[in-house]
């Protein structure tokens, strides 16, 4: 997959007078990059396009769950909202929910706008949290359902780690396919510039699949550009990526987040566990400092009043609010929490904050907003935030839409256009120009950028590599299958 192929010449210079007393001196062939551009496109693509295919289909799931979640379980999640009418006070709403079930405690709240209903998360005596959804202006329970009969958890799951959550190997399998992704379209880029003549020559003779392969090309330059965005935003929740990157940041007990260390929180554990959903914390506010009730007494304030104090203290409404976990627990009140559709400053990043509340004196012990984030954080948060198609309100979701469409299509296409070329070949048919890594210093580099960059791409890379050359070109049948020049 990776020799440089030499020849000799064919003839001595013309004007050599004594051509027979000099030997012929080998030379290097012109190297045909766009063939090893698109064998490396060709066996990249098998390893991305199941990956890629996955992550669109369950990604613009998950990005319309609000909708997916209420036509699934109609007259549950949302309620018609009578003219004029405002939505009662979470502590009425609270009262519906413990007189319906009076032995489950309530772990969170997650109130909305509009037509949707209010989310009370309550835990069962098994341990297991169920949403219990109330009509906010009837003060009437409308269902409750678990976060499994949820289709938009399901589609969160697939999208983190293929319901493969054993040991990570899941998030790895998704981490790696990310990162090849990054290969593909940098080599894409290049064959749609080095290939123009072939596919125009192709079109022209009429070729069988050369209008597809046009059409490959054409919508995956664009897409291309969506695919690295998305791919590096969403590097910070792999496995491997994202717990280097917040090891480096946290060294010498610098927090990516801010002053405190994301470690010595536990407000990321507690959202989890109380959200009532499989999603993971958000990166910023998971990370955050969150304190303790330290004042003396025996009565707990009301949520209403939890929620005074975060107004006051400049959060805005509609808020998720984490009940206080033990006798020093705090109420944790979060605007822009990751997870509330209803939310309005989902579309504005910087607007997240979380208020803790101290549970007994009303009086606020901890802050933390986008105000304290540093600039990587600051990143991070809004790339997550355009990554699930929230930042830029209806025009993020609109390209968001097209683009996981584009992306489904790229991946179908590929192996209709490779069962095309195919034809009655045999083995994987792949394209047989090599790639000159070992004789070429910038591609070296590159590796080695992309491989440190991208632990599991440059592992990869690595046994690949000794597979080729001690496995596949030592074994003719393997070499023959492999197409391997």
């Amino acid at each position: 997959m990776t020799s440089t192929e030499t020849a000799p010449e064919t003839s001595p210079a013309a004007d050599d007078p004594h051509p027979g007393d000099r030997p012929a001196s080998p030379r290097r062939r012109r190297t045909n990059w766009y063939g090893a551009l698109w064998r490396w496109h060709f066996y990249g693509a098998i390893l991305v396009v199941p990956v890629l295919f996955v992550l669109a289909v369950s990604g613009m799931t998950y990005m319309f769950r609000a909708q997916v979640d209420a036509f699934t379980h109609p007259g549950v999640l949302t309620v018609s909202q009578p003219a004029g009418a405002t939505r009662a006070p979470l502590s009425a709403q609270e009262e519906v929910v413990r007189t319906a079930f009076p032995d489950r405690p309530i772990l969170s709240v997650v109130d909305h706008v509009g037509d949707r209903a209010t989310v009370f998360v309550t835990q069962r005596a098994d341990g297991e949290s169920v949403n219990v959804y109330v009509d906010p202006y009837r003060e009437k329970v409308t269902g409750a359902l678990t976060a499994d009969q949820l289709v938009s958890d399901w589609a969160e799951r697939i999208h983190g780690d293929l319901l493969i959550g054993t040991d990570g190997v899941g998030d790895r399998i998704v981490e790696l396919g990310a990162s090849w992704a990054i290969v593909l379209t940098i080599t894409g880029f290049l064959i749609f510039f080095l290939g123009r003549r072939t596919r125009r020559t192709a079109r022209q003779k009429g070729i069988r699949g050369s209008r597809l392969r046009g059409l490959h090309a054409i919508v995956g330059l664009p897409v291309g550009l969506g695919i690295l965005m998305l791919v590096v935003s969403g590097l910070p929740w792999t496995g491997v990526w994202g717990s280097v990157a917040q090891q480096v940041a946290s060294g010498g007990n610098v927090s990516l987040w801010g002053q405190d260390p994301g470690a010595e929180s536990k407000i990321d554990t507690l959202i989890e566990k109380t959200n009532g959903t499989s999603a993971e914390a958000g990166w910023a506010i998971g990370n955050g400092p969150q304190g303790e009730s330290t004042a003396a007494g025996t009565h707990s304030i009301s949520i209403d009043a939890a929620t005074t104090a975060a107004r006051t203290a400049g959060a805005l409404p509609p808020f998720t609010v984490i009940y206080p976990d033990g006798e020093k627990g705090v109420f944790s009140v979060m605007a822009s929490q990751w997870s509330d559709n209803g939310n309005p400053a989902e579309s504005e990043v910087s607007l997240e904050k979380t208020v803790h509340v101290d549970r007994y004196s009303g009086e606020v012990v901890r802050e933390y907003s986008y105000a304290d984030y540093t600039l990587p954080a600051k990143i991070v948060s809004q790339g997550i935030a355009i990554h699930e198609g929230r930042r830029l309100g209806p025009v993020n979701t609109v390209l968001s839409t097209l683009f996981c469409v584009a992306v489904m299509f790229l991946c179908v296409s590929a192996p209709i256009m490779w069962w095309t070329r195919r034809g009655t070949a045999s083995g994987m048919a792949a394209p047989r120009a090599a790639l000159p890594i070992w004789g070429n210093g910038i591609i070296i580099a590159a590796l080695v950028v992309l491989g440190v960059f991208l632990p599991l791409f440059g592992l990869s890379v690595l046994i690949i590599l000794a597979l080729d050359q001690l496995l596949i070109r030592r074994i003719p049948r393997l070499k023959k299958f492999f197409t391997s020049a």
